[in-house]
């Protein structure tokens, strides 16, 4: 579509971003659309949602998933394809690997976004230039300046701030369902399972833009950015300042006709 690849232009304009910024469509349909291939049926098995998106903004690939394309369990309770097991409410997917009791992964449990049974059937993610659909959300990952800046972005109409929720796992509860569920931007830390799977590196967070605020960021982004002040590169003050040198170079710069 025209729009998505307008978009695409001025995130990668202000934001010079190394990776594709990413269009998710959520539907309730039971299948995917015509020319959109299920993960399983690219690679002959289910994968992570992490690792499609992975996939999608390293790659430039659109894929499909429907239940059956998931691996991830945690991923199929979060998007509401099936109840939470009262073992899982009673923290032991959690315990003992990022909680020390039950008790404890009880409590992350119940803070874990969790879409409504049914509320999805289908997911598409492509990288936006190359989508052809209105995405739902755009994810973008960035170093942390490039997330700043989505930030100012997200601010520049309303102020305020950003409200976001950070468990260190599970991320898509929060960059799908969280974002879908207050149509509000968020800033996105991966998750342990996501730098494990879909390999996202150690300096890269994110931010998901739900489509209602996809305007407001973009005016938000270009209007900060004529500020002057607040842009990527970010304009750092010594790049322009005068040079010191230490008084061992005395000599050499009389002799230069420095001094």
């Amino acid at each position: 579509m025209v729009e998505n690849k307008k978009l695409n232009e001025v995130f990668n304009e202000y934001l010079r971003l190394a990776t594709f910024p990413v269009a998710i469509k959520v539907s309730q349909e039971d299948s995917l659309p015509a020319k959109v291939k299920a993960a399983s049926a690219l690679f002959g098995y289910p994968i992570n949602i992490c690792q499609g998106i992975s996939i999608a903004r390293r790659f430039g690939r659109t894929i499909g998933f429907l239940e059956k394309d998931h691996a991830c369990g945690l991923s199929i309770l979060i998007f509401g394809y099936k109840e939470d097991p009262d073992f899982a409410l009673a923290g032991h997917t959690i315990y003992p690997l990022y909680a020390k009791t039950p008790e404890a992964g009880a409590r992350t449990q119940a803070a874990t976004p969790k879409m409504e049974i049914g509320g999805i059937k289908s997911i598409v993610v492509a990288p936006l230039h190359r989508a052809d659909f209105a995405p739902d959300l755009v994810l973008i990952y960035g170093n942390g300046a490039q997330i700043v800046r989505l930030i100012q972005a997200a601010l520049y109409n309303e102020g305020g701030a950003i409200q976001s929720q950070f468990m260190g796992r599970c991320s898509c509860g929060v960059y799908i369902v969280k974002a879908l569920q207050t149509q509000k931007c968020h800033v996105v830390v991966p998750g342990g399972g996501e730098r494990v799977f879909a390999q996202t590196a150690d300096d890269e967070i994110a931010f998901v833009i739900p489509a209602a605020q996809i305007q407001n960021v973009v005016e938000g982004l270009i209007g900060t950015h004529n500020s002057g002040v607040a842009r990527i590169p970010t304009p750092f003050f010594g790049t322009s300042a005068r040079p010191i040198f230490p008084s061992s170079y005395d000599e050499l710069d009389r002799y230069c006709g420095l001094k």
